[in-house]
């Protein structure tokens, strides 16, 4: 997984609340353990600073985890599995081969993992970008970049490439239409539709 971007939300200020309910939570164990125990000054600043530390990093690992798909932060949710169908086309927009394939979304509040799956190849993006679409429709664009490796089988008659793919993701997150294009080794381009399966 790699990080990604999500216009429109600021993780440095997600940071400096899970610091501030940290600090805030932290601050009450020690001052019950002080009170319970008597310890001194010094002993509470010691436990005060480690909790601290604790409370942030379990808060931070449960927002990264889970806590991220509420509703109210406004990011998707697109980890799963999509079936898709593509169509390269040609230069005057007409079809030059159908395929089909699937593509493999792992997400959680920092990284993101696109893995595209055909018959013939695999890609893996390595930089990505989520934004959201405003009007009647809403939904999503998921934006990324990929890395595209051939089976083994074909590596005689398919090249390593890179290439962009851009998702328009309606806001059910069940459906999409995408266009993409490839350079570096493989100058194709073409539109894919997914349906989300699992």
């Amino acid at each position: 997984m790699h990080d990604y971007a999500v216009f429109g939300h600021d993780r440095a200020m997600i940071g400096r609340w899970l610091g501030v309910v940290s600090i805030a939570v932290a601050g009450g164990i020690s001052q019950f353990l002080a009170w319970t125990t008597n310890l001194t000054g010094i002993d509470a600043f010691t436990r005060a600073t480690i909790a601290t530390g604790a409370v942030y990093f379990a808060l931070h690992w449960t927002f990264n985890k889970w806590a991220w798909k509420i509703p109210y932060f406004s990011i998707p949710d697109l980890n799963g599995t999509w079936a898709l169908q593509g169509q390269t086309l040609n230069e005057d927009g007409s079809t030059r081969f159908d395929w089909e394939g699937e593509i493999g979304i792992e997400q959680n509040w920092k990284e993101i993992s696109v893995h595209l799956k055909t018959k013939n190849s695999q890609s893996q993006s390595y930089t990505a970008t989520l934004s959201r679409r405003h009007g009647p429709t809403g939904g999503w664009l998921l934006s990324y970049s990929y890395r595209n490796e051939p089976e083994l089988e074909r590596t005689h008659e398919l090249n390593s490439h890179k290439g962009y793919c851009e998702i328009e993701i309606d806001k059910t997150l069940s459906m999409g239409k995408a266009s993409y294009f490839n350079s570096s080794g493989r100058r194709t381009f073409g539109t894919i539709t997914l349906r989300k399966t699992a």
